[in-house]
């Protein structure tokens, strides 16, 4: 008889412990229900490069969503891990384009180890800030305007030498590259800044004529501010010689604004759309 109670008291013990383990992970399971997180703030894309070559990347600042994760969240870090994705394009970008970064997480993990559903939707961003080709005078800020201007002064004095008394800018000449079969055009733009330039001769006279000072490959930042980025100071081919005192002097130039502006117009129609404000009431 003592045996048969002590077997009785055994199973009993069984199914009390059977009973108590499945009310502890019933409690469990209601006490763990699983942190929805959202990794997207913490995913910077950045663009680079020239528009139309433009290029996309990516970082994911895991130490920053792992910290804000809440309590509930199980190795937070780890968590971090269990991040991924893509972007759907990412080379021959232009300003204005849309890229979308397509999440590749693995949900399954996060869930189970991490206890967290990571499930956030695609993100798209719109291409800005990337380098491009000026196309157009108005795209060029007045003190941009300015240091060129100034620098195409320097180059002008700098050619001609001392017999430089005064240079005064009349605006410039947009060259825009529209013929790339050809040879003959290597840049894709050119600004010729058109001065009307004074000079004093050996003998006391005076010379007055026009020059244009050239800069290739214009390049608007995505600041705004603008950078020639290829030769500059180049002179707008023309030639002007001069006697005084029985001797010839030659200068690099045009007599009249007119010949400038066939020269630095007409010359290039066909491989270059030509955009001009040079006018003399600039002076």
């Amino acid at each position: 008889m003592g045996t048969a109670h002590h077997g009785k008291q055994f199973f009993g013990g069984l199914r009390a412990a059977a009973l108590a383990l499945a009310l502890a992970l019933v409690m469990t399971g209601c006490g763990a229900k699983p942190v929805e997180v959202d990794p997207t703030p913490y995913l910077t894309v950045e663009f680079a490069g020239m528009s139309g070559e433009g290029t996309a990347s990516w970082t994911f600042d895991g130490d920053g969503f792992a910290a804000s994760c809440g309590e509930g969240v199980e190795d937070a870090a780890g968590l971090a891990a269990c991040v991924n994705g893509s972007l759907d394009k990412a080379e021959g970008l232009s300003n204005g384009d849309t890229v979308t970064f397509q999440w590749a997480c693995d949900a399954d993990t996060a869930k189970t180890t991490h206890n967290a559903i990571l499930a956030p939707e695609n993100a798209t961003f719109t291409v800005e800030g990337l380098d491009e080709w000026v196309t157009a005078l108005d795209q060029i800020g007045q003190e941009d305007w300015d240091s060129l201007a100034a620098a195409g002064e320097e180059a002008l004095r700098q050619r001609e030498g001392d017999a430089i008394t005064g240079a005064e800018c009349l605006g410039g000449y947009m060259l825009v590259r529209q013929d790339f079969s050809s040879e003959m055009v290597d840049v894709h733009n050119m600004l010729y800044a058109a001065y009307k330039v004074q000079a004093q001769l050996p003998d006391g006279s005076s010379l007055t004529y026009y020059a244009g000072v050239g800069f290739g490959d214009l390049v608007r930042h995505g600041d705004g501010s603008v950078e020639a980025t290829g030769d500059y100071g180049f002179m707008a081919y023309g030639n002007i010689d001069v006697k005084a005192g029985g001797e010839y002097y030659n200068f690099t130039g045009f007599e009249t604004l007119e010949d400038m502006n066939t020269e630095c117009i007409s010359g290039y129609q066909g491989m270059y759309s030509v955009e001009s404000n040079v006018t003399e009431a600039a002076a």
